[in-house]
């Protein structure tokens, strides 16, 4: 069962020169600053990831998640001093970042913004429940512990909101992994007394009436973006 990740708050950033970064107040951000380059950043806390994103112009050109206070904290500090050393003036955007890795790797794209769309349905609109799932972007590295195989049934279901699913920029998946199982504890701490929900069949038949391209590992579903 993956844990909650832990908080961060507006008091952690105490101390930080931003330089000509003024700081504004947008209600659901632990951290939103705007430059007069027209660079802005902002940080969410969200109950499993912190998540950083960097835009010039509403046009994002980076955007990071972590689920370890200490490392994502470092990331912030370091991105607002290269923010500040002006090397984010001339930096691509996310989407040039993606298809420069797509063709620097030589990938295929098996999805699109349709695919996706419809799968997104298909998961929170035809499923008995909505799956835990973990996704790699072409970005991330490929040992990242919050990419790993769920080493047991979800205890959770998954939330695919556009804050937890990317933001909906589907452009930078390269794979998503479903665990469409989901285990309730009735057991207790000391205990356990699991219940198994089970909707694979439920979801590999939607995902072929979609026509979305999958495949089967062990208990998991995978859907490639790039391969």
């Amino acid at each position: 069962m993956k844990r909650n990740a832990e908080k961060i708050t507006f008091r952690d950033f105490a101390g930080i020169d931003f330089g000509e970064g003024e700081i504004q107040y947008h209600q659901g951000y632990v951290l939103y600053v705007v430059w007069n380059s027209g660079i802005r950043l902002e940080v969410i806390s969200q109950p499993y990831y912190q998540y950083l994103s960097i835009f010039k112009e509403d046009v994002c050109l980076y955007s990071l998640r972590s689920s370890q206070k200490e490392e994502f904290l470092s990331y912030v500090k370091n991105t607002i001093r290269d923010i500040n050393a002006g090397k984010f003036r001339n930096k691509k955007s996310l989407r040039e970042q993606a298809f420069q890795i797509v063709q620097e790797r030589n990938l295929t794209s098996y999805m699109n913004n349709t695919k996706w769309r419809k799968f997104l349905r298909i998961v929170m609109e035809k499923l008995p429940f909505q799956p835990d799932y973990v996704y790699k972007l072409l970005s991330d590295s490929p040992d990242r512990s919050d990419i790993q195989p769920f080493r047991n049934i979800p205890q959770r279901q998954g939330c695919y909101c556009g804050e937890c699913f990317n933001y909906y920029r589907f452009y930078e998946i390269e794979w998503v992994r479903i665990t469409p199982k989901y285990a309730v504890n009735h057991g207790g701490r000391l205990m356990e007394n699991l219940e198994i929900f089970d909707e694979t069949e439920e979801l590999i038949q939607e995902l072929e009436k979609a026509h979305i391209p999958f495949e089967r590992e062990d208990r998991d579903i995978i859907i490639y973006g790039y391969r």
